[in-house]
Formats: C-alpha cells, sequence, structure tokens
C-alpha cells in the first residue's frame, strides 16, 4: 500500500465518506485513500488512465473495503480488551475538554452536551454514547434508550479511542455536522 496517498485519492475518499452515513476517523480516511492509488497503479498497469469515467467503481471499492475492516472483527476480543478501550475512550473524553455522563443503558462511555452546541432527547439537554463491541467496532448514538446509531469507522485500538473522541467532541461542538439532525 501506498505511504502517503495522493492528494486525488484523498480528495475522492472523502467526497465518498460524506454520502454515507457513519463518521469517519483520519486513519480510515488515509488507509481509503492509499488503497484507491494502489488501485489505479493496478488499473495503469492494465491500460486503464485515473481519469476514466469507467473507473468511478474503485472509488466506492477503496472506501467500502476500508470501512469494512473497520466494523466487522474477526475473533471476539475479550471483555477486559474492551473495558481497556472503554478507560481509555472516556479518558480521551476528558483530555478532548467533555464531561462524562452516565450512560443510559448502554456499554461504553456517554457525555454530557457543550454549552452552545447541539442536544438531544426529549428535554433538549442529552448527550451522546458511544460504544464499542466485542465481535465490531464503534458506534455513536444520542445517550437514551432508544436512538437511531451511526458507526464511527476507526481503529478499535488506544489511538482509535481518541480519534473517536475528537470526532464526537466536533459533533458536540458543532464544527462536524449533526448526524441525529442532518439525515
Amino acid at each position: 500500500m501506498s505511504t502517503t496517498p495522493s492528494p486525488e485519492s484523498t480528495a475522492a475518499v472523502a467526497r465518498a465518506y460524506e454520502r454515507l452515513a457513519g463518521l469517519f476517523g483520519p486513519t480510515v480516511h488515509a488507509e481509503a485513500a492509499a488503497l484507491l492509488d494502489d488501485l489505479y497503479e493496478a488499473a495503469a498497469r492494465h491500460g486503464h488512465e485515473r481519469a476514466s469515467a469507467d473507473l468511478g467503481s474503485l472509488i466506492t471499492a477503496a472506501t467500502e473495503a476500508t470501512c469494512t475492516r473497520y466494523r466487522h472483527r474477526g475473533p471476539d476480543r475479550s471483555l477486559a480488551e474492551l473495558q481497556q478501550l472503554t478507560k481509555v475512550l472516556a479518558a480521551a473524553f476528558t483530555e478532548a475538554g467533555l464531561t462524562l455522563a452516565p450512560s443510559a443503558g448502554r456499554t461504553g462511555a456517554a457525555v454530557e452536551p457543550l454549552p452552545g452546541g447541539p442536544a438531544w432527547g426529549w428535554d433538549g439537554r442529552t448527550g451522546l454514547a458511544v460504544g464499542i463491541y466485542l465481535n465490531g467496532g464503534w458506534d455513536v448514538m444520542v445517550n437514551q434508550r432508544e436512538s437511531r446509531v451511526f458507526s464511527l469507522y476507526a481503529p478499535a485500538t488506544e489511538a482509535g479511542a481518541r480519534e473517536v473522541a475528537v470526532i464526537v467532541h466536533g459533533i458536540l461542538s458543532g464544527d462536524r455536522p449533526d448526524p441525529f439532525r442532518s439525515r
């Protein structure tokens, strides 16, 4: 895989991810863009030009393959691994200036809304919760018993937990689109 993705592939992947119902961390963006560069290089060896409209499906292939890698995990992780990732996520939320909240019956970590940012729930004062699962990836939802759920595509690692915290902070501060209102 290419080490530094091209600006063209980085932009193409960003446009593709904007159309999908999920939130994507920088690791996933970079890996998908590098994969796309590699796919274009393979296509060029077979006589296809990068600018060809016939190669548009390569963008889809790169973005979906990378998402799948972070969404579905082979063997289950242990409960201890899950607890460690949740602990790191909670610490990353705190480091990002977010206030932890009791979770509304979900596994993972929850945070309060930020002053002046969006809030949810029947009272308009509910924040977000993030979960990670034994056999899957990260999800974000409104911190209430029933909520729409969005996938957060980031590595299931301590570094990935910090990427997730940045994404959630962006939603809570209004710097990122609110997935619960914009779809």
